[in-house]
């Protein structure tokens, strides 16, 4: 495709870069990243403690303060930063998340091009109180009314927010990067052996169902290990729940990322996703990149990501997924090398970062110049 002039771009709604927690963060370091190495200017507004201020991978990184509490933290923090980009002579200013937009109104009143990507409809949590939930159903209403371009990730939500508010949402998903299976060695350290443990990734809430996992395993007789790797920021009651339903096959590390994280996905005998609520899960896009096959809970955003390369048990059900463990436990390695081999394919036709990063790349110049809009974009309306 032709490359659009050097843009100025900022994204704002992430804790930072580098990728530091969870999904909009492993979304904005990695097209944030690309498109610097296209030419453009990327700016990331991070928060404190998350990121430290200066350059990474091409991007500059501006890091403001944020009040450090559950309900706050994003809000003080996007606002900052909305403030700041009013100032910087952006020609794209690109909100992540449905909180983040709240503040979008302010770049758009200014004549500012204005991206909002919905990531998730975040005010499906539970751990948000009414007042939090109605602000995010708020923000989800400010970029559908006010935004120049609304994107989501899966198009499921591009369907639905297409048709409820009756405007163009773009389709541009989560990605991952198809790389080849490192050498088993940080991950000895959990005592694993490769091919003898299964693997779980994610933030420790009540929604990605880490508890029906936990419950299920109890009831499987094996000798493979259970890996649950995650985080537990402002949900530390839900941890100690966790960590009082694993017997002793299970490990917690805690938050891991890197070489170790890229070691569990690529060795694990199948990757596994229990989540009651997602938008499009890029663990699991990852677990797929390494040729893993996966479980997964019913719901559609996960089987619209994983298709017909992964298995899947109702969601929300511990005997179901416990049934269905025994199962994927028990799959023959013909059978696990042919799901595997279907989800790499999958990833690789639709799910790389490199694709993500193309169809940002032609959304911020057809804000720009509407003639090199591309013709037929697929959005969330019919």
């Amino acid at each position: 495709m032709d490359r659009p002039a050097r843009l100025r771009i900022a994204m704002i709604g992430s804790r930072g870069v580098p990728c530091v927690y969870g999904g909009i963060e492993r979304h904005v370091s990695e097209t944030g990243s690309r498109l610097a190495a296209r030419g453009h200017s990327v700016t990331v507004y991070g928060r404190r403690p998350f990121c430290a201020a200066g350059e990474h991978l091409g991007m500059r990184v501006r890091v403001l303060p944020a009040v450090p509490t559950k309900n706050l933290e994003s809000a003080s923090n996007t606002l900052a930063a909305t403030v700041a980009a009013l100032f910087g002579s952006y020609d794209v200013v690109h909100f992540h998340g449905v909180g983040p937009a709240l503040f979008s109104w302010m770049t758009a009143s200014r004549g500012t091009a204005t991206v909002c990507t919905i990531h998730a409809l975040d005010y499906r949590q539970s751990k948000w109180g009414r007042a939090a939930r109605a602000l995010l159903r708020r923000g989800e209403r400010t970029a559908m009314e006010r935004a120049d371009a609304v994107v989501a990730v899966s198009r499921l939500m591009a369907a639905d927010l297409g048709e409820r508010y009756g405007r163009e949402v773009h389709y541009i998903p989560n990605g991952a990067e198809l790389r080849e299976a490192p050498t088993f060695d940080e991950a000895r350290s959990l005592g694993l052996e490769p091919g003898r443990y299964v693997l779980a990734v994610g933030r420790f809430i009540v929604e990605r169902g880490f508890h029906t996992l936990l419950d299920a395993w109890r009831s499987v007789e094996t000798p493979f290990r259970l890996v649950v790797a995650g985080d537990a920021r402002f949900a530390e009651r839900y941890a100690k729940r966790l960590a009082a339903r694993a017997d002793g096959r299970v490990i917690m590390p805690g938050y891991v990322s890197g070489r170790l994280l890229d070691e569990l996905y690529a060795h694990c005998a199948f990757y596994v996703l229990p989540s009651l609520v997602e938008g499009l899960p890029i663990s699991l896009i990852e677990a797929m990149a390494f040729r893993r096959p996966a479980l997964v809970s019913d719901i559609p955003e996960n089987l619209e990501a994983g298709g017909e390369a992964v298995v899947s048990f109702p969601r929300g059900d511990a005997c179901g997924l416990a049934a269905a463990l025994e199962r994927m436990l028990r799959m023959d390695e013909t059978e696990r090398e042919r799901r595997g081999r279907l989800g790499r394919e999958r990833v690789a036709a639709e799910y790389t970062w490199d694709h993500v990063a193309d169809e940002l790349e032609r959304l911020y110049a057809g804000l720009l110049d509407p003639r090199r809009a591309p013709a037929g974009k697929e959005s969330g309306r019919g």
